[in-house]
């Protein structure tokens, strides 16, 4: 009798083949990640005068923190669905923007603000979803000239 053989596992950083769970750029993608929610979320919480400021539009802050949050959990979780990562992070979002309304914020800055979020989210999103549906196309195979 012969046995199938079993694939072995590519453990080159950027091969074709599976990349293990335990792999160090699958921990790093991870830790990365939950850094990326714990900043966003220490940013909404602090008093706006400690926290620092990266770009001179507060909305590019936020359309820059969701867009790298959302690479992070891309690479993070590569079996779960683009749609539960991304209705997750729209979750996420308004219950951040929520949160001001407790302190009786007025609404249209909040929403300016949720809008920076999904454009942050839309930007690292796309390129998944074109590359996705590129994918469904069968390559043309050059041919044979006489």
């Amino acid at each position: 009798m012969s046995e199938t053989p079993v694939p072995r596992e590519d453990r080159s950083l950027f091969g074709e083949g599976r990349y293990p769970d335990t792999g160090p750029l699958a921990v790093l993608a991870r830790l990365a990640f939950l850094g990326a929610l714990l900043a966003i979320m220490v940013a909404v919480f602090l008093p706006r005068a400690l926290v620092p400021q990266f770009a001179r539009s507060h909305y590019l802050e936020h359309f820059a923190a969701f867009y790298v949050a959302a690479l992070f959990a891309l690479a993070a979780m590569p079996r779960t669905q683009l749609r539960r990562i991304g209705a997750v992070f729209v979750i996420f979002a308004v219950i951040l923007e929520a949160t001001h309304l407790l302190s009786r914020a007025p609404l249209s800055p909040l929403v300016d603000n949720w809008v920076a979020d999904l454009g942050g989210l839309a930007a690292a999103f796309a390129p998944v979803v074109v590359e996705r549906f590129r994918r469904r196309f069968p390559r043309r195979r050059p041919s044979a000239k006489p």
